[in-house]
Formats: structure tokens, C-alpha cells, sequence
């Protein structure tokens, strides 16, 4: 072993730099120009995040050190000493970048990037010669024309010999791997089941059982409590009803109201979305018996419109009490039903606060000054209105039946609507107030790339569209307000599975001590629950807690904790048989993940209805490929992958009835296509994933 020279040393640490240097200008470079033509290599785009290309500058640089620092005990001298010695040194340079590679597909969690790994080989070795060339002015010996002449001609040599041929194998071999990943389904479980093998799912100390065993309802998605009614809960079902259910006697639940008939077809993210009971709803000397409702209003005589409305549930009969709708806002908008937001809450002043997604907006009108959209509003509806203002003109819609707070942020601001509490959210889904510090949480799904969970502030924007999670989109916002953007206290990024927050609660309760101070979210698709400290104005990592037992569309709609201190959770259930559960946070050792036996029973022998086939493409499908199948959505743009249209004649038989319905089950990535389209077959039932095909089959032009 020979003893290294200064000079080694830093011959070897400029190594190091180069690789590390080369990742960074391989992930940034690649994110817009491909390394391997699609005409070479038709490879699906992959999402890599930033903290990802740090990871692998660690994994490259750490690997890297381990060969170069070998090698450098080994001789005594660096890499860039002489041609031949360079030409050497560049074989085993092969070996360590093949070996991070490796390492990265095989023992990560990080996206596969064909391209990126292909980035970072062809940089990092004109890094390498570059280095060699330069340092050969002031190299000592044969001089810089004879130490090139040394080095190709090493390389030549050496990979003409078995070893070097083997070298050249293994140098290939994470192309190879990576490109059957995407096209085998066999190799893309092997290299699955390795992946999980380096990366287990470490166990939670929670789970989850049913809160009503044996209860079933049709897409729940919200369960509330009424404070002088503490023997039951109440559930709201995406089609527009409203269910009592008391807790000593599950199985005889009540009717509370019924306004199917006035929401027209629930499908994409229609339906019943949210509702709050009044605060004064038992007061003893001026009861307010009220119960609002967030809803969407789909029906054939118009465009699709948003209404918040005033149900008196002191009304004897369910339908007496659906004929005393008061509507407080009828919002115009656009037509696709994506991004309404989802939430009403009361808020410890008393007020009303409504979580409205961007989405809820027209063609004629879009700014603040105009609409509401993409925040949360903050309104009077207790009916004592001494000092509340007036509501101002309203150009999209009818406003009646509340008043202004005075306080609110925006009174006074020709830009901005009086309405407004928060601006800049890009569909607020499920907010709630922290019961001891009375802050507002929102939980905010995001497009593409970010989900993210805000504190709401008054008068603070958060940034959507010109950022979401911490980053700039590149996009122009739809007004100039100059007001600072506020960032989230979390956020994750968007992943196939991970892609949709469920906004939800700071626990304070006493039932379970370990989460006190804990604000407790989930991901729709899948199905997890989380928790932060909610004293941190910024989180990094959250903690796992437990995971529902359904998940893509059919997983988690709310997070909500009972007065009692129980946290329940609802899901939503397939949409094409009655599954969705209300689920209760327990031990793991109490836990029970068995499916609803509505499910079970349906996956056998099941027939499911072309109206059932239609529900399920808008409520798994029509978000990135349209509702109409021609691949025109609010996120289709922002994927950056081709979309098939569906409505172009002879789709489905030109492309397979089969194969289509293989590439539904198993996913983009398993057929060489995106790895943005998710693997369904663990949501949806044999029987469902045929009626889909059918269903395609069924569009505009394949007629």
C-alpha cells in the first residue's frame, strides 16, 4: 500500500466534486432535455423531486468515495497523474457509477430516471476529461498530447480484455434493468419486491377499526357532531343526503334531509361537499335550528353552480326540511366541477368560514374583486347584524341572508371582495379550528407536484398559482394583489398514490394522550393518516400513523375528533355499491382492516351498470383524461405526458380492448408509458376494471 501524496488527496476530493457537480447538472438539464431520444428509446417521463437529487448526489458521491479512495491507498497517487493511470482509473470509474446506480433503482425509493442516470454518466465523464485536459499544463512528464494519446489508447486496451468487456456489461446493466422495469410486468414485481425488501413499511403503533360495525353508506364524506345531541353523529353522503345515526343503536339511522333530487349527477369532485350546524342550534332562548350545506348543483337547465344554503331542521318531515332551503351563496362557474374546495366550519367567533377551490370561477369573471374562488371566506349568518355590512354587488351569482364581519381583512380594498378571510389556496379540502388556540388548518390539494398543509392566516395569500409547496410554477396569477405569499407548515410531493390531502384536526382530547397537540391529517388516495406538531411554524417529516383499508378514490374523506376524544375517519367506498365506512384511530392491537362485507360481497359475482361504469371514470379517471375521455382537463396540461382521447373514433379497438384494460389494472410505468397513470387493479374489482373498458367504448365516437 503505497502513501498517498496532498496532491492525491486533492486530486481525489476534486473527483468527488465532479460527480456531485455533474448529479445537480444532470437532474436540472434532464428535466427539459432529453439525454436518450424518444426516437432511440421511448422512455415515460419521471418525476424525481429535489430532495431526491440531493439523495443521490449522497448515494453517487458515497460510492465514488469508496472506489477513488481505494484506489488512491492502493498507488499513492491521483487519477489525473498520468494517460495511463487516467485510463485505469476510468474503468473503475464505470464500475462506481453503474454500482450507485444500481443501488438507487434497487435499494431506494426514488423514481427511476433512465434519462437522469444516463445525464449523469455522459456529464460526469466530459467532466472527468475536461479535469484531465486541464491539469495536463501543469502535469510534469510526456506532456498534454502524449498523455491523451496514453489514455485513449489505455481505455481501448483495457476494454478489450475480458475484464474490461465485463466492465462494459455491467456499466449497461441499469438501462437494461430500468427498461425492462417499464415494459415487464414480472421484472417490475422483482425489482418491487426488492425495493420493499430495502425499504419495509415500518409498523405504527395505530390502526383502525369500525366505528359502526356492519354500517355502510354511499361515498360519506364528513361525519359531525351537535353539541346538545352528544348520543349520535351525523353523516354527510355524497349524493346529497344527511343521516343521524345514534351511537347506542347503529343500525336505526334516521333521515335528517334529502337534496338528491337538487344536485343533478355527482360525479368528477361534485356532490355534497361540506356542512356545519349552527352554532345556536340548542341555545334555550333563541334556538338557531339550522343546518348549512355546501353542495354542488349539476342538473341539465344550466351551468354548474355552486351553492352554500340554510337548511331548518325544525321542520317535522325530511322533505319540509329540504323545501326550506335559504341559499346564502349561489356561485356561477365554470363547467369541468373540479376544484370547489369542500369545507364550511364555525369558527370560535361565531362566524362562517368557507373553503372555495379555484375551480369556482366563470369565463367572464375570475379576480377576486369579482368571484370567489381559491381561499376562504368569512361571513355573519347569526342573524344579528348590528354593525355587520351589507353585501356588495354580486355580478355571477344571487348573495342573501348574511353580513359582512367589519373585521375582515379585506373590507376596504377595491381588489379584493369584504367576503374574504385568506386568499391563494388552490382547493381547500377540510379545514378545521384548533378547540384550544382557535387557529384555522386547511389542508390544500395540489396539482401535479405538491400537497400541502397551511395554517390560515387573515389576509395572507398562499401563493397558488404562482406557487405551490415552496416553488415557484412558472405560472401568472390571475391578479396582481403585491401582497406577500405565505408558505405551508408541510408539504409532500404528489405522487401516484400520494396525491391528494385530506385536511383535518388538532387533537385535544384525553382518550389519547400521545397525539395531544398533534394536528392529525390523511391522503385521500392513500388512505394514510399523519401527524405534526402543531406548534411548528414549518415540518419537514411527518409521522405515519395508520392506514385505512381502502384507498385511491374509495379512501379517506375527513378526519374529525369527537368531543369524547375519539378521532374518526370516513371513506369514501366504491362508487358503484354502497362500502363507505366511518372508521375509529386505535391501537394496533384493536385494529381490524377487514374490507365492509358489502365489499367483499360485491367483488363476486358482480354486475356493475354503465351508470356505475360512468361514476367510477369520474371519480378515479376523468381528472387527468377528462370528463369527456378527449384528454382535456384542469390537470392535463400540467403533467406534461400526451393523453390518449378516448372520443376519437376507433380508439378502443385500434389500441385493444385488452390491452387497455391491462394497462388500467397494472399501470403506466409496468407498459412503458407514464408512471403518472397508477396501477387500479388494487381499487377497483374485476368486474369494475371490465365495465371501465365498456364504458370507453361508450364515448363520443367509439359509438
Amino acid at each position: 500500500m503505497a502513501r498517498p501524496s496532498k496532491l492525491g488527496f486533492l486530486n481525489a476530493l476534486l473527483q468527488l466534486l465532479l460527480v456531485a457537480g455533474s448529479v445537480v447538472a444532470a437532474y436540472h438539464l434532464t428535466r427539459t432535455h432529453p439525454i436518450i431520444p424518444k426516437s432511440v428509446l421511448p422512455l415515460p417521463p419521471v418525476y424525481v423531486s429535489v430532495a431526491d437529487m440531493w439523495a443521490m448526489v449522497l448515494i453517487f458521491c458515497a460510492v465514488f468515495a469508496v472506489q477513488v479512495l481505494a484506489l488512491l491507498l492502493r498507488t499513492g497517487i491521483g487519477a489525473f497523474a498520468t494517460g495511463a493511470r487516467f485510463a485505469r482509473e476510468y474503468l473503475w470509474y464505470l464500475v462506481a457509477y453503474t454500482t450507485a446506480s444500481l443501488y438507487t433503482f434497487l435499494a431506494t425509493t426514488i423514481n427511476y430516471d433512465a434519462q437522469l442516470v444516463a445525464g449523469i454518466g455522459l456529464l460526469s465523464t466530459g467532466a472527468y476529461i475536461v479535469a484531465f485536459l486541464l491539469l495536463g499544463v501543469v502535469r510534469p512528464g510526456a506532456g498534454l498530447l502524449g498523455d491523451v494519446v496514453a489514455f485513449l489508447g489505455g481505455v481501448v486496451h483495457s476494454l478489450l480484455r475480458p475484464a474490461g468487456l465485463l466492465v462494459i456489461l455491467y456499466f449497461l446493466s441499469p438501462l437494461v434493468l430500468g427498461v425492462a422495469f417499464s415494459k415487464s410486468r414480472d421484472v417490475a414485481n422483482v425489482v418491487t419486491q426488492v425495493r420493499i425488501w430495502f425499504n419495509p413499511v415500518e409498523e405504527t403503533a395505530w390502526g383502525f377499526r369500525s366505528f359502526l360495525p356492519g354500517e355502510v353508506f354511499e361515498q360519506p364524506l364528513l361525519v359531525v357532531e351537535r353539541g346538545g345531541d352528544p348520543g349520535a353523529i351525523y353523516v354527510l353522503e355524497r349524493v346529497g343526503r344527511v343521516l343521524r345515526v345514534p351511537l347506542a343503536r347503529p343500525g336505526s339511522r334516521e333521515l335528517v334531509l334529502d337534496i338528491r333530487d337538487q344536485l343533478g349527477v355527482v360525479e368528477v369532485e361534485n356532490g355534497a361537499l361540506g356542512m356545519a350546524f349552527d352554532p345556536g342550534f340548542d341555545d334555550s332562548v333563541s334556538p338557531r335550528p339550522y343546518l348549512y350545506l355546501y353542495y354542488t348543483d349539476t342538473r341539465p337547465d344550466g351551468r354548474q353552480i355552486n351553492r352554500i344554503s340554510r337548511f331548518d331542521l325544525s321542520q317535522p318531515t325530511a322533505y319540509e326540511r329540504a323545501t326550506s332551503e335559504q341559499p346564502l351563496l349561489t356561485l356561477e362557474r365554470e363547467d369541468s366541477g373540479f376544484h370547489n374546495g369542500g369545507s364550511l366550519v364555525f369558527g370560535p367567533d361565531g362566524y362562517l368560514y368557507i373553503a372555495l377551490g379555484e375551480g369556482v370561477r366563470t369565463p367572464e369573471g375570475s379576480t377576486s374583486a369579482q368571484v370567489f374562488r381559491a381561499g376562504i371566506l368569512r361571513i355573519d349568518v347569526s342573524g344579528e347584524q348590528d354593525g355587520g355590512l351589507p353585501i356588495e354587488p354580486f355580478h355571477f351569482g344571487r348573495l342573501a341572508g348574511y353580513r359582512v364581519p367589519p373585521d375582515n381583512p379585506f373590507v376596504d380594498d377595491p381588489r379584493v371582495r369584504d367576503e374574504y378571510w385568506a386568499l391563494g389556496l388552490r382547493n381547500p379540502y377540510r379545514v378545521s379550528f384548533d378547540p384550544q388556540t382557535g387557529e384555522l388548518w386547511a389542508g390544500d390539494v395540489g396539482s401535479t407536484v405538491w400537497e400541502e398543509v397551511n395554517r390560515i392566516e387573515p389576509g395572507h395569500h398562499y401563493g397558488y398559482p404562482v406557487v405551490e409547496g415552496r416553488e415557484q410554477t412558472g405560472k401568472r396569477g390571475w391578479e396582481d394583489l403585491g401582497l406577500p405569499y405565505t408558505g405551508p407548515v408541510f408539504t409532500y410531493v404528489h405522487t401516484a398514490y400520494d396525491r391528494a390531502v385530506i385536511g383535518g384536526i388538532v387533537y385535544r382530547g384525553d382518550r389519547h394522550v400521545e397525539l395531544q397537540g398533534q394536528y392529525l391529517f390523511a391522503d385521500n388516495y392513500s388512505s394514510k393518516l399523519f401527524s405534526l406538531p402543531a406548534g411548528a411554524d414549518r415540518v419537514d417529516d411527518v409521522a405515519l400513523l395508520a392506514r385505512a383499508n381502502q384507498y385511491a378514490q374509495r379512501g379517506v374523506s375527513s378526519v374529525t375528533q369527537l368531543a369524547s376524544g375519539e378521532v374518526l375517519v370516513t371513506t369514501l367506498g366504491a362508487a358503484s355499491t354502497p362500502s363507505g365506512e366511518v372508521l375509529e384511530l386505535v391501537p394496533a392491537d384493536l385494529a381490524d382492516d377487514t374490507l365492509p362485507a358489502s365489499l367483499q360481497e360485491s367483488a363476486v359475482n358482480q354486475v356493475v351498470t354503465q351508470d356505475q361504469a360512468a361514476s367510477l371514470y369520474q371519480a378515479n379517471c376523468a381528472r387527468c383524461h377528462g370528463p369527456a375521455g378527449d384528454g382535456d382537463s384542469p390537470d392535463a396540461r400540467a403533467l406534461g405526458v400526451p393523453l390518449p382521447d378516448f372520443t376519437e373514433p376507433g380508439y378502443l379497438e385500434r389500441r385493444g380492448r385488452g390491452k387497455v384494460r391491462v394497462i388500467i389494472a397494472e399501470g403506466g410505468a409496468a407498459h412503458g408509458l407514464s408512471a403518472l397513470m397508477p396501477p387500479w387493479a388494487a381499487a377497483l374489482s374485476d368486474a369494475e376494471l371490465d365495465a371501465l373498458v365498456e364504458y370507453l367504448g361508450t364515448m363520443p365516437g367509439e359509438e
